[in-house]
């Protein structure tokens, strides 16, 4: 069965934290309370339990065996502890920073000058970039740059829910839940005309258009409605990523700006392939530093075929951010 089949059935693709309105003030609260340290130590238990009650853990392990190759039967649970584990201190950092609780953390940009130059066009910037690592972290790096940024997501808390991580919250940029309609393009267009700077996520299609795509080793779907939007704007087009690094030090990856034009309508599909093809290799080129800081936990893969892959070669795009080509017309 297909990704966008079956992501909605897995906690990851609801849009939708796990734990319950008591669990997630507990814990923001514990960062408050306790700091930072204390309430790694108490995130250990539910991602223990979560290792064994979640259903998203086979989906979890078909990725671990793609990432790393086969693991022994008496690894796999440990390595399905640590990703967890991971996601869960990466939702304890986020809530921390969005507090304005910054002390623990360090930032770094690598790439920053591919931003500026694009913003230098004065046309808006449409940042392109995924679940890894910690968006809202790594992003308060762009607050600097001094323009309006708006971050879109599928945002389908409950009012409740909702209401506990504002309370939690002061951050910097304007978010702009998504619905699925056509229309959630127009305020994006928009904002964009106007010389800000949009991100949005490009590693879960939501039933949108999208391009089947190899990576890590199989085939997955990746929207291309960013593309089409950006060409719309006239605006300029990064990849973007940020990771968790040791020392609380987030990173973030900018790869030079792409310019989408939509060709001729019959050669629409390849062009648009091949833009969603290279933010594919991009995301895989960072995922290999650390594999456990991609939190899409379902099914993402439609395997009818498997692509020739390097699937066990680890890539340090910190050499080669401004070496990749933009994609061309066919």
């Amino acid at each position: 069965m297909a990704a966008n089949d079956t992501q909605t059935k897995h906690w990851s693709g609801t849009g939708r934290l796990r734990g319950g309105r008591w669990g997630i003030w507990f814990f923001a609260t514990a960062v408050r309370v306790l700091g930072l340290r204390v309430t790694y130590v108490l995130a250990v238990f539910p991602a223990v339990y979560f290792s064994y009650a979640s259903p998203d853990v086979a989906a979890t392990m078909d990725f671990h065996r793609r990432a790393f190759g086969p693991p022994p039967w008496w690894k796999r649970r440990w390595l399905v502890f640590k990703h967890f584990y991971s996601f869960g201190r990466a939702i304890l950092d986020r809530t921390a920073i969005l507090a304005g609780n910054r002390k623990n953390f360090s930032f770094e940009f690598d790439g920053e000058e591919n931003l500026r130059t694009a913003l230098a066009e004065g046309r808006g910037v449409l940042l392109l970039t995924a679940h890894l690592g910690n968006w809202e972290a790594a992003g308060q790096l762009l607050t600097r740059i001094d323009v309006p940024i708006t971050v879109t997501g599928f945002d389908r808390e409950t009012p409740e829910i909702r209401a506990v991580l504002n309370r939690a919250s002061k951050q910097d940029f304007r978010l702009l839940p998504l619905t699925g309609s056509p229309t959630d393009a127009i305020p994006l267009v928009a904002a964009l005309r106007r010389g800000e700077v949009v991100a949005m996520l490009g590693d879960r299609a939501y039933g949108s258009p999208s391009a089947r795509i190899p990576f890590f080793g199989g085939f997955a779907s990746f929207p291309i409605g960013a593309y089409v939007m950006a060409s719309i704007a006239g605006a300029p087009l990064m990849h973007v990523f940020s990771l968790r690094e040791p020392a609380g030090l987030y990173r973030f990856f900018g790869f030079p700006a792409q310019h989408p034009k939509m060709p001729m309508h019959n050669e629409r599909d390849a062009y648009l392939k091949t833009c969603a093809a290279n933010f594919a290799r991009d995301l895989e080129s960072v995922m290999r530093r650390d594999p456990f800081q991609w939190y899409n936990f379902f099914p993402f893969w439609d395997d009818e075929e498997t692509p020739a892959s390097s699937a066990h070669k680890r890539v340090r795009p910190g050499s080669t951010l401004n070496a990749r080509p933009e994609p061309t017309k066919p």
